[in-house]
């Protein structure tokens, strides 16, 4: 009996004692000492039960649906015990070390390089899902870029300390957790690893703006090197998308906090921008070169699509997504979901708002049409697409904006035809969020029985003809039924402004010359443009590797039919002279094969009941 006592004693203060040890990842990076452009993680590891322990960075991460290696980034990685003496480490792959006598560990650190400026390393990570280091300026810090954990041990809670310089401030959707106002530390702590993931930070000295949009608080944060944009004005913008998304959602927002974070570059050679979505918030990476109307458009847009993330993933997501594998990810089939589905809700509640009316709309879907079917494989599965997109179909994954947007348009449209009107995807969605929600993740395979189950028989069918299968999607049938006429073989009237000419780098510089006269449009002969012409500039404005992708969409955006181009070329004359020509040519409009979408003059009762029940008008 006394020994029996003992035994359970000793297992109540064994227990105790053990539950002093650090069951947490406990993570500190000081933005104040980088060295040679680059960060040192330090890493106060959790207990490891095993004799070896793998740490991995990212291989991939959600929402860009491409391979980025992240552990290439990261070098000297080192692993200590308790008294300081370092451990065997073994780097398997680009993003993997194994760790020998792991029992023992007790801190690892390494050194990390940012995504936006190492030439040598030569991943290809896009900005918004990329990493900045920019000494007392600015720092980005996509937590995935940075943070990695040990294999298996996903789930359990992170501590992130970050000392910060002064005067600079952490724009990011989580809560700092150090309530000292004069500390120049903040603490992050978060569930897991996934949760830690999806909340990237950006420190610099602060522009911000908090907006209150239904039950939710909206923190708006611009980083605009030559203070050339300012975040009060951004927000401006941002805010009546924001009240719409609200009213489309049922006036409250399934969160309480969100961060809109905003990067703005000056770099002359940008050639690509965009954002990438978080749960609770976004990352934008923009460029500081736009007028303030193509800003202002820009980011209307691109924030309408990604604020409505805060539903897929958020509170609908598959076993893909919920238990996201960041080194072998298994892809789900529902990309038409995330992503599409997302870009139709965030045109369809700007015209239910009238921030955008019918026609506008009406030309949006027209030119998604146009791109799915001449730029993308229209009759490939879209479920299998999404499957195989980081490999087979890498190339098709723009699709989901194009196709995978007019597949959430037909879905709503067949169920307001099949509901008279009073159901439509917006219904769909929050019904979907009840029957799963945050925590609870649906099987891939069984999304479209669940549907079925909710809505009408009527849509397995629906879901097997055209997302599963390679069926052209009925938009005849479907836009018919709403009074609007659809004409595949349309034609639209638009300025000409393609030049069809080749551009090439001339060798050994960073001038720009024309390579290929071949497939010259009406517009490219009428400027007499000639194979190795070498451009000075266009319209005035000189035109080089690092100017053209500016020069172009400003070309693009503001010159309209009777307007005249300009090319300044250096042509070479005779053997020995180069002369600088001046070429130019007035813009026409031209008659182009494109698919139509028509209000119909008379609709019937019934047409224009559903039609206006679509468009959310009251009374529909």
């Amino acid at each position: 009996m006394k020994q029996a006592k003992y035994v359970f004693l000793l297992a109540l203060l064994t227990a105790s004692f053990s539950g002093f040890a650090q069951k947490e990842y406990q993570f500190s990076v000081d933005l104040t000492q980088p060295q040679d452009d680059k960060l040192t993680v330090n890493l106060d590891t959790p207990p490891i039960r095993q004799k070896t322990a793998t740490y991995h960075l990212p291989r991939v991460v959600p929402g860009t649906y491409s391979i980025n290696n992240y552990g290439s980034y990261a070098s000297n990685f080192k692993a200590f015990d308790k008294k300081g003496r370092a451990l065997k480490v073994e780097k398997l792959d680009k993003n993997s070390w194994k760790i020998s006598k792991a029992k023992k560990l007790a801190r690892i650190s390494y050194q990390v390089d940012d995504t936006w400026d190492t030439p040598e390393i030569t991943e290809d990570v896009f900005e918004p899902s990329g990493t900045d280091i920019e000494q007392d300026r600015i720092f980005v810090l996509n937590s995935f870029g940075f943070f990695g954990y040990f294999q298996d041990m996903e789930k359990l809670p992170y501590r992130v300390s970050i000392t910060k310089p002064q005067g600079f401030y952490g724009s990011t959707s989580l809560v700092n957790q150090n309530k000292d106002a004069a500390s120049n530390k903040d603490v992050f702590v978060t569930d897991d690893y996934h949760a830690l993931a999806d909340a990237p930070l950006m420190y610099n000295r602060p522009d911000t703006v908090w907006l209150k949009v239904g039950n939710a608080d909206i923190l708006v944060s611009v980083f605009s090197p030559n203070n050339k944009f300012a975040t009060k004005d951004l927000a401006a913008d941002i805010k009546p998308t924001l009240e719409a998304q609200k009213d489309y959602l049922g006036g409250t927002l399934p969160i309480d906090k969100y961060a809109f974070i905003i990067y703005m570059s000056d770099r002359q050679d940008l050639t690509r921008y965009g954002a990438l979505e978080h749960a609770q918030s976004s990352f934008y990476y923009l460029p500081e070169t736009f007028s303030e109307e193509q800003l202002s458009k820009s980011i209307k847009d691109i924030a309408a699509h990604e604020f409505f993330h805060i539903l897929t993933p958020l509170s609908i997501h598959s076993e893909e997504i919920g238990n996201f594998d960041y080194i072998n990810p298994k892809m789900s089939r529902h990309l038409w979901l995330y992503e599409g589905l997302t870009e139709y809700a965030a045109h369809h509640a700007q015209l239910q708002a009238g921030l955008i009316d019918l026609p506008t709309y009406l030309d949006r879907q027209m030119d998604k049409i146009e791109n799915s079917r001449t730029r993308h494989n229209d009759t490939l599965s879209f479920t299998t697409m999404s499957q195989e997109v980081l490999d087979t179909y890498k190339d098709e994954y723009p699709n989901v904006y194009e196709k995978g947007a007019l597949i959430g348009l037909s879905l709503d449209l067949k169920l307001r035809q099949l509901s008279g009107g009073k159901y439509g995807t917006k219904d769909l969605m929050r019904d979907l969020a009840k029957t799963y929600g945050k925590h609870k993740s649906f099987k891939d395979d069984e999304l479209f029985d669940k549907i079925t189950e909710l809505t009408y028989p009527e849509m397995r069918d629906f879901f097997r003809r055209y997302v599963e299968g390679g069926e052209p999607l009925p938009l005849g049938e479907l836009f018919d039924a709403i009074g609007i006429t659809y004409d595949p073989n349309g034609e639209k009237k638009e300025v000409e402004k393609a030049f069809g000419v080749g551009f090439a780098l001339m060798p050994g510089t960073k001038n720009i010359m024309i390579s290929s006269i071949s497939e010259a449009t009406d517009l490219g002969k009428r400027l007499g443009l000639e194979p190795m012409d070498q451009i000075v500039a266009i319209n005035g404005q000189p035109f080089t590797m690092e100017t053209y992708a500016t020069v172009l969409q400003s070309y693009d955006e503001k010159f309209k039919a009777g307007d005249t181009v300009s090319f300044t070329v250096k042509r070479k004359v005779s053997a020995d002279e180069t002369k600088e020509v001046e070429l130019t040519a007035d813009l026409r409009d031209a008659i182009v094969p494109y698919p139509t979408l028509t209000p119909k003059a008379n609709p019937t009762p019934q047409e224009l009941q559903l039609r206006n029940a679509w468009m959310g008008k009251m009374g529909a």
